[in-house]
């Protein structure tokens, strides 16, 4: 068995022996009204936001400087090249020929 396989091993066991340890904890009766409970807590998602540091880096920014390099190049890896990328599709490019799905 190489020292991997001997690693994982011990691994799983370990894990398997620290699932077993954990107290259990009595079980509450639901219809119990005087049955303790952990107090609840809020924490807003934005406790730690912090905003970006040059307003050029904005999301929005770098997705608009993204697109517009991508039409400058062609496309993603040039697949938009040649008449594709001259002539622009209208709703009409994509209705199926038999009228539609009845």
């Amino acid at each position: 068995m190489s020292i991997l396989h001997t690693l994982a091993a011990l691994a799983a066991a370990t894990a398997s022996l620290a699932a077993h340890a954990q107290p259990k904890a009595s079980p509450v009766d639901p219809a119990d009204a005087g049955a303790a409970v952990p107090p609840i807590s809020y924490q807003s998602a934005f406790k730690n936001y912090q905003p970006a540091k040059d307003a050029a880096e904005t999301p929005d920014k770098i997705w608009r400087t993204t697109n517009d390099e991508m039409g400058r190049l062609g496309g993603h890896a040039g697949h938009m090249t040649g008449s594709a990328q001259a002539e622009p599709r209208t709703a009409q490019d994509h209705v199926p020929a038999s009228g539609g799905h009845h």
